[in-house]
């Protein structure tokens, strides 16, 4: 055993962790070491997810401590996806290491800041233009916000993920996201489009940029 698995064994004695999380652990755990058979061990994965869950060990307590019954169904269901978001990382890092290429902290985007985004991002698929031509934004000043950006704050690669992740997406989601995004396309010209509501077509909408946001590593398992 390494050093630093001795350090995080020795962490996980002397850390507080609620009993519902030795429950919620082994069965996300399962599921994601399926996945990554071969590029990881269960314990190791589970001895990642303790070590987060005993750092989390006060906001954990507060969700699970929760009088009513479904609330606390629904915190349960909340902490299972972040803890599996956190195996996930980790079993990802691993395979990269043991195949033999490197990968860097994952960078974890808001949607909001996706959709400021994605009209250069489909313009240089359609145009053929280099998304270098997208750093000038960064003289301009703009955009003003960015969350958690990849390589530390280089704009170029925020693009550049995107792009990546855009390419993965279903036809569909690719054709909502460029009406919306790049031919400035109302919610109620997109309904007529899909042929639905108003608020079916938000929904659809709100899925296709989740689908690329999970194409970017998902949400902040940590916020």
């Amino acid at each position: 055993m390494t050093d630093i698995g001795r350090h995080k064994i020795a962490v996980l004695i002397v850390s507080e962790i609620h009993p519902s999380i030795y429950d919620i652990v082994p069965s996300v755990v399962k599921v994601v070491a399926r996945r990554f058979k071969g590029f990881v061990e269960e314990s190791d994965l589970r001895q990642e997810c303790y070590l987060f869950a005993a750092s989390k060990y006060n906001q954990h307590k507060e969700l699970l401590d929760e009088p009513n019954t479904e609330k606390r169904q629904q915190n349960e269901r909340k902490i299972g996806w972040q803890i599996k978001r956190v195996a996930e990382r980790y079993a990802r890092k691993e395979k990269a290491v043991k195949s033999g290429y490197q990968i860097n902290d994952e960078a974890y985007y808001e949607t909001t800041t996706i959709a400021q985004l994605l009209p250069f991002v489909i313009s240089s698929i359609i145009t053929g233009k280099p998304l270098e031509q997208g750093q000038q934004l960064v003289d301009d000043g703009q955009p003003k916000k960015q969350s958690a950006p990849a390589e530390s704050g280089n704009f170029l690669a925020i693009l550049i993920d995107i792009k990546k992740a855009y390419l993965l997406l279903g036809s569909e989601d690719k054709d909502l996201l460029f009406k919306r995004y790049m031919q400035d396309h109302t919610l109620q010209q997109i309904a007529q489009y899909l042929e639905c509501a108003i608020s079916t077509a938000d929904r659809r909408l709100e899925k296709a940029l989740s689908n690329l946001q999970q194409n970017l590593g998902g949400e902040n398992p940590f916020s």
